[in-house]
């Protein structure tokens, strides 16, 4: 008989044991039962525990059954793989080595062959380099020297005899850390010792019973697996033919930044005089653990949705940042938004994790693999970042009475605070800077914090060549305070100006840049707490954020860089299309200062 007082959303062990309870009680039979003193209570233990147990089976059989919820790996695969998306393997950093060395040439042209190893080491761990392809060096003297690219990892191979009477016969790639950008799949038929290589198809269209490729997929054993044709779509290897799948283990990111390699061979066999010289030309760049669970699950669809094409700005991000992991963020737009419009292109600004700037054969890359699903009327340009930096100068206030951190703990948790944000908010394309949430951001680093008084200036970077006048234009692209009264030749240091910089030497004095007020900049010479000025230098407009540096001359300056800030006419500070908005650890200056409230 049912019972209508059945809870049927709790499924706690204990609700379940308690419904049952309200069950029986409500029958005349067991009305003044003693639930918990008897045999009875045993065996409700028992039919609240299968219960329990059969619920808890079931929510999980149905939260597998769907891509968002799924948590074992072979669910995630099999959701993936009916949206047609292979899951990225890892990648191996590469780098670009030049190798010199002399020998006799006796038995020239040299060969070094696929899989030929270098070795580098960075963080005190080693990693193998390796050759991707044969390489064949000769010279008319004794003197040789060949440029090539290398990859991290060693080169492993598995093997596999086709035999038709296996039902569903599989070809595992038995290395979960592949990377399958280096796979060759090489199948010999007939027993004959010279095998054909298939290729990697991700489209059905223009396959025929011929067309030698095969599919690669993610198996639910979580490895990748080869699958050929059916003769009718791709064709099948014969009975008894030899597979082999050639292939590079990765370390993933691990050996990025690797930018000196030794040689773990003699390329000559023999022939060598001198031990060869190797030298990195591009450091190691571009590894990547294979992809995580959380990423199938936002890429899958999104990679269905797409379908290989470019059309929307979306798709370019979605199609980049799967296909490239190295990719840290990027920015598309289109060609009728820069001045002067330049219509029928769309420009991708591309910001590349622990690199400055892309590299040219990164641009390259980017480029042929956009090109091909963009639609035809449509050429992509690959844009470097700009950077503009916030310099952030904080007075925080806190409550010395309630306090359990000493001062020095307090600034560590108001810089952490506020790299966080930079973190969260910043440090992306378009990104702003909303001040209101700095100033909560840091209040809220210590219950004892009650205030904070903050300073942000925006600046960019400047390399000048070093003793030559020349001719300089820095946009901000910010309008710019214009408000400050004008500065006299000679005024006080503290007083307010929009625009300084770093010092740098100009005629055997050391100097900065400051505007007077009134849109012009001048090199200004510190004198004690006085600033004198030297010349003119420029001019600054205030609405645009355009400095013009004219005739302006460098004879040294310290660190890597000049640096130029600005005082921004808006607290909020936003930027969009190629430029990058972003705090460096080294420009958060914190003073702390106790109060008794």
């Amino acid at each position: 008989m049912a019972n209508s007082s059945i809870n049927l959303v709790g499924l706690d062990f204990d609700v379940i044991k308690n419904d049952f309870k309200s069950y029986l009680k409500s029958q005349d039979q067991f009305k003044d039962y003693d639930f918990d003193g008897s045999n009875m209570s045993v065996l409700l233990d028992i039919l609240a525990y299968n219960t329990y147990k059969n619920a808890f089976y079931l929510n999980m059989a149905v939260s597998e059954a769907f891509l968002d919820s799924s948590q074992l790996e072979a669910s995630v695969l099999s959701h993936a793989k009916e949206l047609n998306y292979l899951p990225r393997s890892a990648r191996s950093s590469r780098c670009k080595v030049r190798v010199d060395f002399q020998a006799s040439g006796d038995t020239q042209p040299y060969i070094i062959e696929k899989g030929s190893s270098f070795t580098g080491i960075i963080k005190n761990e080693s990693f193998i380099f390796t050759v991707p392809e044969t390489l064949t060096v000769a010279s008319t003297n004794t003197t040789f020297s060949y440029e090539t690219y290398l990859y991290e990892g060693i080169f492993l191979k598995d093997s596999y005899i086709v035999d038709t009477n296996i039902e569903n016969q599989r070809f595992v790639i038995t290395n979960k850390n592949v990377d399958t950008n280096s796979l060759v799949v090489t199948v010999y038929e007939d027993g004959s010792d010279i095998g054909e290589n298939y290729f990697q198809s991700t489209t059905l269209l223009g396959l025929n019973s011929n067309s030698k490729v095969y599919f690669l997929q993610a198996s639910d054993l979580g490895n990748y697996e080869i699958i050929f044709g059916d003769n009718i779509i791709g064709k099948s290897p014969k009975n008894n033919s030899r597979i082999t799948l050639d292939y590079r283990v990765s370390n993933g990111e691990r050996a990025d930044g690797v930018k000196e390699l030794s040689i773990n061979f003699d390329p000559t066999n023999g022939d060598i005089l001198e031990t060869p010289e190797v030298t990195v030309t591009e450091n190691a760049l571009g590894g990547m653990q294979r992809e995580s669970l959380d990423s199938v699950k936002y890429y899958a669809p999104r990679h269905f949705q797409v379908q290989e094409r470019a059309i929307t700005t979306s798709d370019y991000e979605i199609i980049l940042k799967t296909q490239f992991p190295e990719i840290n963020t990027l920015s598309v737009y289109g060609g009728e938004e820069v001045d002067p419009p330049r219509y029928g292109k769309v420009f991708i600004a591309v910001d590349v994790s622990n690199v400055e700037g892309i590299p040219e054969n990164r641009k390259n890359e980017y480029y042929s693999f956009i090109k091909a699903r963009s639609p035809l009327s449509i050429d992509p340009i690959i844009v470097e970042p700009i950077f503009t930096y916030l310099s952030v100068d904080s007075k925080v206030r806190y409550n010395i009475n309630i306090s359990k951190s000493t001062p020095d703990r307090l600034k560590t948790l108001v810089t952490q605070a506020i790299l966080d944000y930079n973190q969260l908010y910043l440090d992306d394309f378009n990104a702003t800077l909303r001040n209101s949430k700095l100033n909560y951001t840091i209040d809220s680093a210590d219950s004892s914090i009650v205030s904070n008084i903050t300073d942000v200036l925006i600046y960019k970077k400047v390399i000048p060549n070093l003793g030559t006048p020349q001719n300089i234009d820095i946009l901000f692209n910010v309008a710019l305070t214009n408000d400050l009264p004008e500065l006299a030749d000679s005024h006080p240091s503290s007083d307010r100006h929009t625009i300084s910089s770093s010092l740098f030497n100009y005629n055997g004095i050391d100097v900065s840049i400051e505007d007077n007020g009134e849109g012009v900049l001048r090199l200004v010479q510190p004198i004690g707490d006085m600033h004198k000025k030297i010349r003119d230098v420029g001019t600054v407009n205030y609405d645009t954020g355009l400095i013009k540096l004219i005739n302006f001359t460098v004879n040294s300056y310290q660190g890597n860089e000049i640096k130029i800030y600005a005082r921004p006419r808006d607290s909020d500070v936003s930027v969009n299309k190629n430029t990058i908005l972003t705090i460096e650890p080294t420009e958060i200056k914190v003073k702390i200062e106790a109060v008794r409230v």
